[in-house]
């Protein structure tokens, strides 16, 4: 089982990696055409609405004690895990 301080960095760095992600995908958006911007646009900023909800709960996660980060887990992983699945979408559908 991992330490709550092992876990918090594993999250810490997925998230740091989607943030590249998100400026790629951003810097992509400003270099293509009007329409496809909007489209851009609009799943960038779905994204990035995830994204402050896992950093949300990866700021919550910090908060907790030694022990009750445990109850946590199940609902952070839930967040990675469709922040994650929706980076992928994006990027297939954009490249």
């Amino acid at each position: 089982m991992a330490t709550k301080d092992a876990y918090r960095q594993k999250l810490e760095a997925q998230l740091a990696e989607w943030d590249a992600r998100l400026d790629s995908f951003a810097a992509r958006a400003k270099r293509s055409s009007a329409e496809a911007r909007i489209d851009y646009e609009n799943e960038l900023e779905g994204l990035r609405r995830q994204r402050r909800a896992a950093a949300e709960s990866l700021s919550e996660l910090g908060r907790r004690g030694e022990d009750a980060w445990q109850d946590m887990k199940a609902g952070t992983e839930k967040a990675w895990d469709g922040l994650g699945k929706a980076l992928d979408r994006v990027a297939a559908r954009f490249e």
